[in-house]
Parts: structure tokens; C-alpha cells; sequence
């Protein structure tokens, strides 16, 4: 099975097609596609500038996230069984966070718990692997399988197009069952889609000029020599993660948590990561500035989807 770098679930969504960037969340079943739900911006008082862009990769998921989900899922279901097919809500995906990588790793307890997060992938797959809504798919026939996608997705990638703020553009079917549930929630499907969808876009456009800031790149060269005196002769944090997560080459959990714990030393001492922080908060709030109105129209849009949320969960569960 995926949000947003993003998080994502294995699809094979056939109405969405995406060019220069990739979409945050396939819902289970790979029949529908929506963007991440963030943890919210407060909206800012008249005059102020709005918060910090912020990501499933830079909070955790929120009670807010949680409802939005499990109302999408709610309409998702009655939505398909409309059209004659079986689907189950499937559950908000809670454990990206705590395999989040973003420049390096800065958490000592985390790591201690989870190094770089190997095992907690495992176990995300083994539920994706078990999602009944995947079993039932695969044993549709053909016909039916194409019936179930034209459901969910609409009959082709097209009617919602946006241009992303780094370039290239995304659009998706804005018919079928997942265009319906979204637009039960959000109101006005087309604005929620180009607003939720350039917001996320700049998570990438975020980390893209914090690495490549010399400020950053003269803090890696440190960090680089602390790991080479540990023993570790790495790059740059992603190479170290890379090796920890290597499902060719698993390191095992005591290696994987020594060395998740020296880059989180190392980052430490080389400065690496109060660089990296402040990069970030810098840039990312260039970005609120510069995109303030995609910003707050998404916010208001997910204001009033959290009042919807509520009565459509509620609903089914006095059902």
C-alpha cells in the first residue's frame, strides 16, 4: 500500500497520472488516490505570517489526521457498495513517523528503540500484505477488477490538474468513489485538491535547499569525519540509512541501533543537526510566506472537513 519523503502505500491506481512529482497516499485496495493529511495549520491572526509548513514528517499524526482518514474510509466503503463491491475500512498508517528521516537523525531515544526503523517496515508491510480489501481485489475476476477500479477512480486520469510549485503538474480523475468521499469532506474537490497537493509539494522543495545550502554542507563535512572516527565511512545520512534498511544485507537490531545511535552523536557534535533545524524553520517559513494563499485555502478546507468527519463517523458508529 502510502501521504509525503511522502508516505505511501503500493497502488495500482490506473485514473491518476503524475508527472514531475509523486503523490503522497494510494489508499488501500490501490483503488484510490488522496493527498497526505498533514497534521493542520492553525489559521494566523490577520497581519501575521502563517506557521511553518508542516508534514507527517515533521509532527506526528494527529487526532484531526485520524478522523479525516477514517471518514474518507467510511464514505469510500458505502461508496463502493453502491456500486455492487466490497470494501473495509482500512486504518490510518501511525508508524511513518517513527521512520521518518529528515537530514539526520536527532532522536536518541527513538533510535534506541527503533535504529532507522527496520523492523517497524517490516511490520508495515506485513499489514499491508493482510489488508482483506488487497485479498478481495486479487481474487476479482478481470472483469470485475476493471469494474472496481472504474468505481473507485473514475474511467481515466482527468478532469483535476495542478501545477506544482517546483515544476511539473499532477492531475486525477475527479469522478468515481475516492473523488466522491473527498468531495463529501472537503467541500469544493478541485480547490482541495490543487491546494492540498502544492502544499505537499513543498516538502520536497524545503529539504532540496536545506541540503544544498552551504551552511549545511559545510556541517556534513564534520559529521562525516565524526562517523569515519567511529569506524562508519559514509557520505551522508542517507547513505547511512541506506545501509541500515539494506534488505539485501540487514545489519540485525543491535547494529542497526549503535549506528542509528553514533549518527545521532555525530550529528550532534558536528552541528550538523542545529543546522539542519534552523535551515529548515527558515525555509519552511520562506515558503508559508510564499505560499500563504494555497496555505490557508487548504486549511479552511480542512477546518470545515473536521466538522463533516465528525457526523460521518458518528453516524456509522451509532449505526
Amino acid at each position: 500500500m502510502p501521504r509525503h519523503s511522502p508516505v505511501r502505500r503500493t497502488s495500482l491506481v490506473t485514473a491518476v497520472a503524475v508527472t514531475g512529482a509523486t503523490l503522497a497516499l494510494a489508499l488501500a485496495l490501490a483503488l484510490a488516490l488522496a493527498t497526505t493529511l498533514p497534521a493542520g495549520l492553525a489559521r494566523p491572526p490577520a497581519g501575521e505570517r502563517p506557521p511553518p509548513v508542516r508534514t507527517a514528517s515533521t509532527g506526528a499524526v494527529t487526532a484531526g489526521d485520524r478522523l479525516l482518514h477514517d471518514a474518507e474510509q467510511r464514505l469510500l466503503r458505502d461508496c463502493m457498495r453502491r456500486h455492487g463491491f466490497t470494501y473495509e475500512v482500512f486504518p490510518l498508517d501511525e508508524d511513518s513517523g517513527a521512520t521518518a528521516f529528515v537530514y539526520v537523525l536527532d532522536d536518541a531515544d527513538r533510535a534506541r528503540r527503533h535504529g532507522y526503523g527496520s523492523e517497524l517496515r517490516r511490520e508495515r508491510d506485513a499489514r499491508a500484505a493482510n489488508d482483506p480489501n488487497r485479498a478481495y481485489f486479487a481474487a476479482l475476476p478481470a472483469d470485475r477488477k476493471a469494474a472496481a477500479l472504474a468505481a473507485a477512480n473514475g474511467t481515466s486520469p482527468t478532469g483535476l490538474t495542478v501545477t506544482l510549485p517546483g515544476g511539473g503538474s499532477v492531475r486525477r480523475s475527479d469522478r468515481g468513489c475516492v473523488a466522491e468521499s473527498q468531495r463529501g469532506l472537503y467541500g469544493d474537490l478541485g480547490a482541495w485538491f490543487r491546494a492540498s497537493t502544492r502544499v505537499d509539494a513543498l516538502v520536497q522543495i524545503r529539504r532540496g535547499r536545506v541540503v544544498t545550502n552551504p551552511g549545511y554542507r559545510g556541517r556534513l563535512g564534520a559529521w562525516r569525519e565524526c562517523m569515519r572516527r567511529a569506524g562508519h565511512a559514509f557520505a551522508a545520512p542517507a547513505d547511512a540509512r541506506a545501509a541500515a534498511l539494506s534488505p539485501v544485507r540487514p545489519l540485525g537490531k543491535d547494529r542497526e541501533v549503535a549506528l542509528a545511535l553514533t549518527e545521532v552523536r555525530c550529528g550532534g557534535e558536528s552541528g550538523l543537526t542545529r543546522t539542519a533545524r534552523d535551515l529548515d524553520a527558515h525555509h519552511g517559513r520562506l515558503l508559508a510566506d510564499e505560499y500563504r494563499a494555497d496555505i490557508e485555502t487548504r486549511e479552511r478546507l480542512r477546518s470545515a472537513a473536521l466538522t463533516r468527519a465528525h457526523r460521518v463517523v458518528g453516524a456509522d458508529e451509532r449505526a
